[in-house]
């Protein structure tokens, strides 16, 4: 997409719940709406077996020139800039039909320099059944991330993602998902690096798909992580299910917005949002927002918001047996943020995922 065309669109106005808490001209990395820098620096991409062993046969990932086509909306501002900014090039990573495989595979994304940039395409082939675990890591700047994903019919792709760039980071994270006929799509999110942060997921389902997006964020300082999401369904017969979790100390904030849209005629859809907030300190703050838009009869639809302080009882009993206010205080914590993913179907992305929040909350102890 040209620039020229990001410069043609109006700024996103606050009105829209979005846009209403993370507005572009505090996303924008220099201030100056209509323009888009020249000096982005492409993040590196690298892939790779998580047991260390040879790359699978089925499993490509390519650099390739883009034609600037994408799923999103063109007239989206933020999602033009990011297309603008990638200037056509895109890593593409290609699942073949029928590939299966024993072992997750690892794709690590290391964003560096003032202002950085990544555009991933995967494509899940018909019958795959695989599982990638993300990686973000980085000390850039300002990083914006377009990912696009489809799933062929009867796939089944399962990810997790660890979000741990640079705490003093502006990210600015957009996705679409096309979930294909009967194929299951789960993707469970550890949020924990950036000053400012803004994700925005959107997923569309077909007849007898399955998506889950499972989010845990962890707010210290002055953290602001802000999550929207769309999921829609434009035919029936199919379930999607967000659960967002948030822990917010000091002054941190954590913003959860979420539309579920089930069209006219699409029968038979079952769509449900939860979100909950953990509030450590006086000054922590959380919105949640969840949205419902049902224009069809027969549905399952539910959705939730939650926010509580920390349980006084639940601080005595690990106290009374010896922890000290810190780690009863990470220890509460962590089992919050971990029960996110609690309805994950593979028991590996979750225990990684795991593994990865306790590293991060004993390294904030030891601050």
């Amino acid at each position: 997409m040209s620039k020229s065309f990001y410069e043609t669109l109006e700024i996103p106005s606050q009105a829209i719940h979005a846009w209403k808490y993370t507005p572009w001209k505090k996303l924008h990395p220099t201030g100056k709406l209509n323009e888009v820098p020249d000096d982005f620096l492409e993040a590196e991409v690298t892939i790779s077996m998580m047991n260390g062993s040879e790359l699978e046969s089925g499993i490509s990932l390519t650099k390739t020139v883009s034609n600037g086509n994408s799923s999103f909306q063109h007239d989206d501002k933020a999602v033009a800039f990011l297309l603008a900014a990638c200037d056509g090039s895109t890593w593409k990573l290609d699942i073949e039909e029928n590939t299966i495989i024993t072992s997750p595979i690892h794709v690590s994304i290391r964003a560096s320099g003032h202002l950085a940039i990544s555009h991933i395409q995967v494509e899940v082939g018909n019958n795959s059944d695989v599982e990638i675990m993300w990686s973000l890591s980085g000390e850039a700047g300002w990083f914006g991330l377009l990912r696009e994903g489809t799933t062929g019919h009867g796939s089944h792709y399962h990810e997790g993602m660890e979000q741990a760039l640079s705490p003093f980071s502006t990210i600015l994270r957009a996705e679409s998902w096309n979930i294909g006929r009967d194929s299951t799509t789960t993707s469970s999110l550890l949020s924990l690096g950036g000053e400012l942060v803004r994700s925005d997921l959107r997923g569309s389902l077909s007849k007898g798909a399955t998506y889950k997006q499972f989010i845990a964020s962890n707010g210290k300082g002055s953290r602001k992580d802000n999550h929207h999401l769309q999921l829609t369904h434009p035919v029936g017969n199919n379930q999607s299910e967000l659960i967002i979790h948030s822990s917010c100390d000091d002054k941190s904030r954590a913003i959860s917005t979420g539309k579920l849209t089930i069209a006219k005629g699409a029968d038979g859809s079952d769509a449900s949002q939860i979100f909950k907030n953990l509030l450590l300190s006086e000054k922590a703050r959380a919105d949640s927002i969840p949205e419902l838009e049902v224009l069809a009869d027969d549905v399952s639809a539910a959705h939730g918001a939650a926010s509580a302080p920390l349980d006084a009882n639940q601080m005595f009993y690990l106290m009374s047996r010896g922890l000290d206010a810190e780690e009863s205080e990470g220890l509460i914590v962590n089992g919050f943020l971990v029960a996110a993913f609690k309805n994950s179907p593979r028991d590996s992305i979750s225990d990684w995922l795991k593994g990865r929040l306790t590293i991060h909350l004993d390294c904030n102890l030891l601050e």
